[in-house]
């Protein structure tokens, strides 16, 4: 089943902002902590001297607040086209985007769409869209949801996510993913029997799926979207791993 001559993929972790925002943040942080040293050496030359080597001034560290759930309508493009490429090594895409669709049955209300990202301080986005997307849970409506996800549940998401469906047995839930997360860890493909077993359609994202995705759910100026080279080489790729796991 795991090809062990494959990289282990490893899941992301979300930054608050966009990448160029996060850029221009840190460029102006970095410029900031200079002026900062410049002038307390200015001012304090002997401390300077105490606090470092060679008279080099030491910045404290500043600490961050941790990140939340953020909720939007559509993605940027160019972070759709990096945090959704199906690519083998994975490093750098550290945040889990979760597009959704809701149908109720209700015609009058349409479908429910919207997209999730997390930041693995808190709660997953797969955890959050049951307390977020759909807080006014009806146990007698029968829901059809359907994720479009930058890749597969974690195994704690996966064993809450079956447990879910199995005591909502009115909701039909359908994950389409990007990317097998850690596909080759046991307790991976244990989370992946399981929500498969609890009713879930797991699948992963064809070529026609992402340009769809991109279609709903990215702010693409009426752009298509252009495929990576090796898009459908790497479906088929995750398509055969995902195949041996639910067996």
């Amino acid at each position: 089943m795991a090809d062990k001559g494959r990289p282990v993929m490893r899941r992301k972790e979300k930054k608050n902002n966009e990448p160029t925002e996060i850029k221009k943040e840190v460029k102006n942080g970095g410029n900031n902590d200079e002026a900062d040293a410049s002038a307390a050496e200015a001012v304090a030359p002997n401390d300077a001297g105490q606090n470092g080597r060679n008279g080099d001034f030491q910045v404290e560290p500043m600490e961050l607040p941790p990140f939340e759930i953020i909720t939007g309508d559509r993605i940027d493009p160019l972070v759709f086209q990096f945090q959704f490429k199906n690519v083998e090594y994975s490093s750098g895409r550290n945040k889990t985007f979760l597009c959704y669709l809701v149908d109720t049955g209700k015609a009058d209300e349409g479908l429910q769409r919207g997209y999730l990202e997390d930041e693995h301080t808190g709660s997953h986005a797969e955890e959050a869209f049951f307390t977020q997307c759909l807080p006014h849970y009806d146990p007698a409506l029968k829901y059809s949801v359907t994720w479009y996800m930058s890749s597969s549940p974690c195994c704690a998401c996966a064993a809450k996510m079956a447990e879910a469906l199995k005591a909502r047995r009115n909701i039909k839930l359908s994950i389409f993913a990007a990317r097998l997360f850690e596909w080759e860890e046991a307790e991976i493909q244990a989370g992946l029997k399981a929500l498969h077993i609890a009713g879930c359609k797991i699948r992963v994202m064809k070529p026609l799926d992402f340009s769809y995705t991109w279609d709903t759910f990215v702010e693409n100026e009426d752009q298509p979207l252009n495929l990576w080279a090796d898009c459908k080489e790497n479906y088929e790729y995750y398509h055969e791993r995902l195949a041996d796991i639910l067996q």
